[in-house]
């Protein structure tokens, strides 16, 4: 009993970190209609931001996340203005093939910069920020409090962004161009501006994920785009732009690789691609999406 219930603390702590940064993703391919295969790189950042920021300047890495997160906003920001709005005005078609092929090379181009500052500053390419908090015992149970911990603030993150959706002119205006992008064109709603601060959104949950990840496991260079598939396997199986269905297609994800992964570990991501291949074919828009 305890090793599941084990299992289930580690699956919904990783599917709380898939969903928060996969949101991100969703929300900005239902604003902007551009796939950011990028969108992985951001996390893999805002770890390596918390690592920089930790090894300079010491202290309690959650309050340096802090740090990490406004500059990751304006990063996003840049990242449309310069890289995806150039491209916004093309027809549908080539407008999503060539904002696949530009975030593709941004993903690599940064990874490989990453790659390289890393090897000059002579640091290993897996990083992590050792962080210890005492444990929780409940019988034979152990529970890790540095793991309740983020798992408390990835729901008020959550919570943070779903009261920000549904109270701000923004929120609502972003809430809208998802659910249909003419119709909010033609209320006057200014979808560029509106694109960059998506962007800038998607990269602060990204970077908020990846400075858990560095807190609770590593980072390295080539983690962005893995984690990217993991992403759009969550939004699709979630349904593009709902906040519920993230969280629940990460807390499926996650807790399918973990238990799947306990018992044979070659086969737990698979697992987890596979239940999304059964729920597409029994649901095509996802679990929360409408048909």
């Amino acid at each position: 009993m305890e090793t599941y219930v084990q299992l289930i603390v580690l699956g919904l702590l990783h599917g709380g970190i898939y969903a928060l940064a996969a949101f991100g993703l969703s929300i900005v391919f239902g604003v902007s209609g551009v796939l950011n295969l990028a969108h992985g790189e951001f996390l893999m950042l805002g770890g390596m931001g918390v690592f920089a920021l930790r090894s300079l300047l010491g202290g309690n890495p959650f309050v340096l996340a802090l740090l990490v997160l406004p500059a990751a906003f304006v990063a996003g920001y840049v990242f449309e203005l310069g890289l995806i709005r150039p491209i916004a005005a093309r027809d549908e078609r080539s407008r999503v093939a060539s904002a696949v092929l530009v975030t593709l090379g941004a993903a690599l181009f940064i990874e490989d910069a990453t790659a390289f500052v890393l090897r000059l500053s002579g640091t290993d390419y897996d990083v992590s920020v050792p962080y210890t908090l005492p444990s929780l015992f409940v019988g034979d149970i152990v529970i890790s409090y540095l793991r309740l911990l983020v798992l408390v603030l990835i729901t008020l993150l959550t919570l943070a962004l779903g009261y920000y959706l549904k109270v701000t002119y923004t929120g609502m205006a972003l809430r809208a161009t998802t659910q249909n992008r003419r119709g909010a064109l033609l209320t006057g709603v200014d979808t560029g501006r509106l694109s960059s601060i998506t962007f800038g959104i998607g990269a602060v949950l990204a970077a908020a994920a990846g400075a858990f990840e560095v807190v609770l496991a590593s980072v390295d260079p080539s983690l962005g785009l893995p984690v990217t598939l993991k992403y759009l396997c969550i939004i699709v199986l979630g349904g593009l732009g709902s906040l519920m269905g993230a969280l629940v297609g990460g807390a499926i994800l996650g807790l399918t690789e973990q238990f799947v992964g306990f018992y044979s570990p070659a086969w737990g991501q698979t697992a987890a691609f596979f239940i999304l291949v059964v729920v597409l074919l029994v649901r095509p828009r996802g679990l929360f999406g409408t048909y």
